[in-house]
């Protein structure tokens, strides 16, 4: 699995996920067609967070999405707590972190319902 925030990232890693992986990128780089084999989720990560008032967040959408679509074997608690510690001193910025996290699952939960029933 590989997650590309850019169209320049995701053109590197492309070639360096094996069939049966998965590349999550951000809509922004555009249309993507993966290697053969493998599974590509776009996932609105700068415009979500941006629609949330913090472009700068992005990578937490994409980590939202990661948390969905990466099969991790991590509790949900865990990505959360990430944040709780990551943000320990600006505490502020822990409840839209959190937001946009969910924000990038839940994209990604909506794209796998779609593509179930085509």
């Amino acid at each position: 699995m590989r997650v590309a925030n850019n169209w320049p990232s995701l053109d590197e890693v492309a070639s360096s996920v094996k069939k049966g992986g998965l590349i999550l990128y951000d809509s922004l780089a555009g249309q993507f067609q993966p290697p053969e084999g493998v599974k590509a989720i776009s996932v609105p990560a700068t415009q979500m967070a941006s629609e949330k008032g913090a472009a700068q967040a992005a990578n937490t959408a994409m980590f939202g999405a990661l948390m969905q679509a990466g099969n991790l074997g991590l509790p949900k608690e865990a990505y959360g707590n990430a944040f709780q510690v990551t943000f320990a001193k600006k505490p502020k910025l822990i409840p839209l972190n959190l937001e946009i996290l969910e924000a990038g699952a839940q994209a990604v939960r909506v794209l796998e319902m779609v593509a179930t029933k085509k």
